[in-house]
């Protein structure tokens, strides 16, 4: 049978005026070999901020973080198999990933880089999510080093996969080559993001299939665009590839990437099958799906919630309910309360319950949103101790969805 624990609770929530979290969370969650962390930040464990105005202290001080996370569950920092990067400001990339490179030599994790609106607290510079197995053999297909990549002068290392018994971290795909050789779609209207879609995609499948894998084994993707007139561009090639997995999904607009010239990245998470099909609830077609209040023609075959083995992974919930009707405009509490509504329908529809959850992600879409949805979320996961992350981003499907949640769980002690 599988095993669960939770390590190293906090509660210091990071919000200007200070405060608890209504609940602890974990810094980090571990599900037999896989490993789930809390967003590592430079806040301390009075809920201050370490290295102020400085990114490169701050990456220091989310790395101190993440490595003690991992220290607590039985690993270290060479576990890590994929690591995502959220940045305030283009500028702060190079200190911030120098340390990264530094700190991580010869890892070489998959990633994904995104400049994003903002964090909990507005001193907060840097926030690293990161994915770790312990114990267990990872393939690092496709190794590179940053400085030979579309020349950027940066001391780090990486990889296209890291490729676990069961589990395949993918780094987020891009309009670039996997070669580095040349960038799809050089412009900024919607056919140019079509373009990189249509390169990260195929990018997708030569990936998975060098990892022994498949398209089939994607269970979640995670859109982000740095522009919402980009959606119907993008999603119909999305779809063509995809056509019939029916993956969740959650779709974020975002400041921007590692490099200006990029509209597009696709995070995917997938799990081997083992001849065995995953589990796909209440299956659409996204064009017939409402996001707020439209239907918008996305030509995508989607679910709500994905059973791998133990592993319960669900769409980005937000305050439309499941019979499709918009709750809360403008209020983010009723959001919030409708989506935790909906996960707790849908965790049970596959077997699971909120005491199983292994992780949550806020997205908010104003940094003033952030403790009233930060509350409601954790006050409906109280006493479960999920590891924990939360972003603030340029917007959502729509406009008037101000936060989704995406939400994590893990059968553990209940199946083989």
């Amino acid at each position: 049978m599988s095993s669960l624990e939770r390590f190293l609770a906090f509660d210091a929530a990071p919000f200007p005026s200070g405060g608890r979290y209504p609940s602890p969370v974990a810094r980090a969650v571990r599900v037999d070999e896989r490993v789930f962390l809390s967003g590592g930040s430079a806040q301390k464990a009075d809920g201050s901020i370490a290295g102020l105005g400085d990114p490169a202290a701050q990456a220091e001080a989310a790395l101190d973080n993440i490595e003690a996370a991992l220290t607590a569950a039985g690993g270290r920092l060479a576990d890590i198999t994929k690591l995502t990067t959220c940045i305030v400001d283009p500028a702060h990339r190079k200190p911030v990933y120098e340390v990264v490179g530094r700190r991580l030599k010869d890892v070489f994790p998959v990633s994904t880089g995104l400049v994003v609106a903002g964090l909990p607290m507005v001193e907060q510079m840097v926030q690293m999510d990161a994915d770790a197995v312990i114990g267990s053999p990872v393939r690092r297909i496709r190794s590179f080093e940053m400085k030979s990549w579309f020349g950027q002068d940066i001391a780090w290392q990486g990889s296209m996969v890291a490729a676990g018994e069961r589990e395949l971290f993918i780094r987020g795909q891009t309009g670039s080559a996997l070669d580095g050789s040349h960038m799809a779609g050089l412009g900024r209207r919607p056919e140019d993001a079509a373009a990189q879609a249509e390169l990260a995609m195929t990018n997708l499948g030569t990936l998975l299939s060098e990892a022994g894998s498949s398209l089939d084994d994607i269970c979640k993707m995670t859109v982000y665009i740095n522009d919402r007139a980009y959606r119907l561009a993008v999603y119909p090639v999305i779809g063509r590839h995809l056509r019939g997995i029916h993956p969740v999904s959650t779709g974020i607009i975002t400041t921007g990437f590692a490099r200006p010239e990029i509209l597009f990245e696709i995070d995917i998470q997938a799990i081997r099958s083992r001849g065995a099909r995953h589990e796909r609830y209440r299956r659409y077609h996204s064009s017939k799906a409402k996001y707020g209040f439209a239907q918008q023609s996305l030509d995508c075959d989607l679910c709500m919630a994905v059973r791998a083995g133990g592993r319960v992974i669900l769409r980005g919930q937000t305050g439309g309910d499941l019979s499709e009707v918009m709750r809360g405009q403008g209020d983010v509490v009723v959001q919030s309360e409708q989506a935790m509504d909906n996960v707790e329908v849908l965790l049970g529809e596959a077997g699971a319950t909120l005491a199983d959850v292994t992780k949550a992600t806020l997205f908010v879409t104003d940094r003033a949103f952030m403790a009233d949805a930060t509350e409601v979320i954790l006050r409906r996961l109280k006493g479960v101790m999920p590891a924990f992350s939360a972003i603030v981003i340029k917007g959502l499907a729509s406009p008037e969805l101000l936060m989704e949640v995406d939400i994590t769980a893990d059968l553990a002690g209940r199946v083989p």
